[in-house]
């Protein structure tokens, strides 16, 4: 069995003795723990819970906007015997998320909402290290690959006081060299049967 997973989380809070000028608090997270189990020599399949979530205040919580996405995915993952402990791996994965979103300010009758879900396949290849019998160090260019399908509903009531509503859809087809830093660096723990 294979243990893995990312956790992130940040925070901001920003204050000012001028009474012009807005006061903020923000915070998020992540959360994708993963597991999974050798099928056959060097495959692994398995499944990732994914979990975030935002929150920002701001002139003393009369504007606040606020966020979450929940979801769960499944992935294989193929690794090819490199020799002196190091691996190539190869990771297809699928994932769907619940889209969340509200921005709103209490003083006016104004707010703008989004529901929706997204869909994602992503390839992401690595190198791996096993460093202990259960230990591996492990390098990937993540979402090499990304192909997605995103559609929000979306409502809300401008400053004038009336409604609407709307719904959008994005499609998208992504590689993630040339963009910032690809590089992910992690640990997986593999737990042998008795």
């Amino acid at each position: 069995m294979f243990i893995g997973g990312d956790i992130q989380i940040s925070g901001s809070n920003a204050t000012n003795s001028d009474p012009n000028q807005n006061t903020s608090k923000t915070s998020s997270g992540s959360f994708s723990p993963s597991i999974g189990w050798v099928v056959k020599d060097n495959l692994v399949v398995g499944g990732s819970l994914l979990l975030s979530f935002y929150n920002n205040d701001q002139q003393s919580s009369t504007i606040y906007n606020k966020g979450n996405r929940i979801g769960a995915g499944i992935y294989m993952r193929k690794y090819i015997p490199l020799g002196k402990s190091f691996y190539l791996f190869g990771n297809a994965a699928l994932s769907a998320q619940s889209i969340y979103s509200k921005y709103a300010i209490v003083q006016q009758p104004y707010y703008y909402q989004e529901k929706g879900y997204s869909i994602n396949a992503t390839l992401i290849p690595g190198v791996s290290y096993q460093f202990k019998k259960c230990l591996f160090l492990e390098a990937a260019l993540n979402n090499l690959i990304s192909l997605g399908y995103e559609r929000r509903n979306t409502e809300g009531q401008n400053q004038n006081g009336n409604y609407y509503k709307g719904v959008t859809s994005n499609y998208n087809l992504s590689s993630s060299l040339g963009s910032g830093v690809p590089l992910q660096i992690g640990l997986r723990w593999m737990i042998a049967k008795k």
